[in-house]
């Protein structure tokens, strides 16, 4: 809709010859009575000649006028100079806000930056077995033995290794540990097996303050084992943990780093929403850029981080009151039916998806429904 500019309109010449025309006439009236007292008398001449005494009278309401239209144009120069102040200030604070939003973007988009250079920076050295006498010129090698060569897993490809890897923990705590004790909430033997992963298994941190020490050992066991018969199948292919590196040897120098500045990330976003300089579906679109640099095992992942109780702020597990995974969508791209042993997703924020997802805007990209 086109909007019409009211224009105000500029009564002051009006007003000028209103009052001098009041004036005049007050004067002349003054006249007429004065001379219809004495028609036919000898002093009509000199009572003629007294009203043009009241020129003075008549200058003096015209400066009566000019005071009035004085005033009438002092106060429409106020109007204007208010109008002129207001639209300077709202010039000012919308140029205030462009900066704001400036600000903000160049100090997301270096976070990102951060970001990809975190990903870039994690590595893990693995043995890989030699497929013939060739060898490709463009590895980074170091011969260990006459048929292993020793490689880097590097980037978002590790990942990939990491979720088989903290899928074994969650496996094999869960079948021995529910096995010696029922009563061992799910919880608790989720995140000690991700302490497992997290630290390493032969870490003094990785224990659990809720499960029994000695239950902690056959757990222990059991992986220092199967890391023992990683190390007689460098080969992938006969390796049944399908994991390219050694395992259980823990990744906080990786993870760690890595986690808190996606967290500190999201959260800068989130805070420009709170501070009123984005709205709500802005927030939605920056946090997609950011999630678009997001694998989806470095989803899958995170949620795994969160729900074994090592993120628990990211979302409704914390005591912030964060929605960093619903309401922000941060996992949108998880393979859902990929995850194993800990609690499903659907199942988890089944109260959110019921009270306010919708078909259009569902909370995972692989559908919301949940048994």
């Amino acid at each position: 809709m086109k909007t019409k500019n009211k224009k105000t309109k500029d009564y002051s010449l009006f007003i000028g010859v209103v009052s001098f025309f009041m004036v005049l006439c007050l004067w002349i009236i003054n006249l007429s009575y004065g001379l219809s007292l004495a028609p036919d008398s000898e002093n009509t001449r000199g009572i003629f000649g007294d009203m043009f005494g009241a020129v003075n009278a008549l200058f003096s309401g015209l400066a009566f006028a000019g005071i009035i239209l004085t005033l009438y144009m002092q106060r429409k120069e106020l109007e204007l100079t208010r109008k002129d102040v207001k639209k300077t200030n709202k010039e000012f604070k919308i140029q205030n806000v462009t900066l704001e939003v400036q600000k903000f973007e160049n100090q997301y988009y270096k976070m990102i930056d951060l970001h990809r250079a975190n990903i870039t920076d994690i590595e893990i050295p693995f043995f890989d077995v030699l497929k013939g006498s060739s060898l490709s010129h463009d590895l980074k090698t170091d011969i260990s033995t006459s048929n292993t060569i020793l490689r880097e897993l590097r980037g978002k490809k590790v990942f990939v290794d990491m979720v088989k890897e903290l899928e074994v923990c969650l496996a094999d705590s869960l079948d021995i540990l529910k096995s010696i004790e029922p009563k061992y909430k799910k919880s608790e033997i989720f995140e000690f097996a991700y302490k497992i992963f997290f630290w390493g298994v032969n870490s003094s941190f990785a224990i659990s303050e809720r499960i029994l020490d000695e239950h902690q050992v056959k757990v222990k066991d059991l992986i220092r084992l199967k890391q023992k018969q990683y190390k007689e199948f460098y080969d992938i292919s006969k390796n049944d943990l399908k994991i390219r590196y050694m395992p259980f040897q823990g990744h906080e120098s990786r993870l760690a780093h890595y986690y808190r500045h996606l967290f500190q990330t999201v959260k800068y976003v989130v805070q420009q929403e709170t501070n009123k300089l984005i709205k709500y579906e802005e927030t939605r679109q920056y946090l997609r850029i950011l999630r678009a640099q997001l694998s989806n095992a470095e989803q899958l992942m995170l949620y795994y981080n969160y729900i074994c109780g090592f993120g628990p702020e990211w979302d409704k597990s914390g005591t912030r009151g964060n929605q960093y995974f619903t309401r922000y969508r941060m996992i949108h791209n998880m393979p859902v039916n990929r995850v194993k042993y800990v609690d499903s997703p659907r199942e988890h924020f089944s109260d959110y998806i019921i009270d306010f997802c919708t078909k259009e805007d569902p909370l995972f990209e692989w559908g919301d429904y949940y048994e």
